[in-house]
């Protein structure tokens, strides 16, 4: 069996609530939205984040890791994402008038900038450990956006991050006997449907509509709940025959596949 673990499972922070950050290992992360209090002075390993778009709360820790443990850092920091994911990182966010450009900043003793930028590619496989890959795969989102397949060992858990309907995901399981496992998010209560198209989240009702897509039966994980939402959510989760098996994540929660 393979993991991960979810260090921040809400659609965005408030009380106790973190945001979207997954551990893939001890070296490479998907997303940012709680690095800091997620692996404390495990920040200073980490050598990859695997973005899956540029909202904030996806992004905002890259910040504070390269600022709180700049002089305990040895590795450049590699910030990996489609190219107009990264194109809005430096433009926007890394930009000096933000935060400090690091890819123009060497770390302590060395010639090797703190940060550089790789732009990935939709189906090409990325090595991440021994016998460990990543391969960003289509969502839909309201800025260019993918989810991830993580592979160890030969088993595979499918991670949409922040989607609407007709993302790769469901096909992808469909077609790949490897992917174990899926992690989808649910961000709104079904009444919420107009605002859930305008900002493209899911909710329950449109949920249900893609895992009855599913012609495999394997657990299905969801993430991304809206804090002030999580109680209709889950009632409505209770209620349906489709969604009553599907496990909700918390913040530092780890998935086996």
């Amino acid at each position: 069996m393979a993991s991960i673990k979810v260090l921040g499972a809400y659609g965005t922070k408030g009380g106790n609530h973190e945001t979207t950050c997954i551990a893939l290992n001890d070296h490479h992360v998907i997303d940012a939205g709680n690095l800091l209090k997620g692996l404390s002075d495990g920040c200073i390993e980490i050598e990859t984040i695997w973005l899956s778009h540029s909202h904030l709360d996806h992004i905002s820790d890259i910040a504070f890791v390269l600022d709180y443990y700049f002089e305990r850092r040895k590795k450049t920091l590699t910030i990996a994402g489609l190219p107009q994911t990264l194109h809005t990182i430096q433009k926007h966010f890394l930009n000096e008038l933000i935060w400090p450009d690091f890819s123009k900043i060497p770390l302590v003793d060395s010639s090797e900038m703190a940060v550089t930028y790789m732009p990935i590619e939709i189906g090409t496989l990325y090595a991440i450990g021994n016998n460990e890959y990543i391969e960003a795969f289509k969502t839909v989102h309201t800025v260019p956006s993918c989810g991830y397949i993580v592979t160890k060992s030969d088993r595979s858990i499918a991670i949409t991050c922040d989607t609407y309907q007709d993302s790769d995901a469901i096909g992808l399981v469909n077609s790949r006997e490897d992917i174990k496992a899926l992690l989808i998010e649910c961000s709104f209560p079904s009444y919420m449907k107009k605002l859930a198209l305008q900002s493209k989240h899911l909710t329950p009702k449109l949920l249900e509509e893609e895992i009855l897509k599913l012609k495999r039966n394997i657990p299905i994980f969801v993430n991304h709940l809206k804090p002030n939402c999580e109680y209709e959510i889950r009632q409505e989760f209770q209620e349906s025959k489709a969604l009553q098996s599907i496990t909700i994540v918390h913040d530092y929660n780890t998935i086996t596949f």
